[in-house]
């Protein structure tokens, strides 16, 4: 029982450092912290123009695969429904 115990211990035990590594650090400060700089809209305004580009790229991108998968036959998007049911043979009724 007991080897069982001490086995399961060395072999399952977690994997930590138990404290070795002690640093004294300072408490940190309000001043510590960065400071804002320039006007937050004109940053926003960039990365604004930026997102809308890459959005109008992938939209641009989407429709340039379709309309060539369609054109190239690659995609079928069974958008002519017959008036008629097709008559299969070998169908049973």
């Amino acid at each position: 029982m007991q080897s069982s115990r001490l086995l399961s211990r060395v072999l399952f035990r977690p994997a930590t450092r138990n404290s070795s590594s002690k640093v004294n650090f300072d408490i940190p400060a309000m001043n510590e912290l960065p400071q804002p700089k320039g006007d937050w809209k004109t940053n926003y305004d960039a990365l604004n123009r930026r997102y809308t580009l890459h959005l109008l790229l992938g939209i641009g991108t989407l429709t340039g695969t379709l309309i060539f998968g369609k054109a190239a036959g690659y995609l079928e998007l069974y958008n002519d429904i017959p008036e008629v049911p097709a008559d299969i043979k070998s169908y049973k009724l």
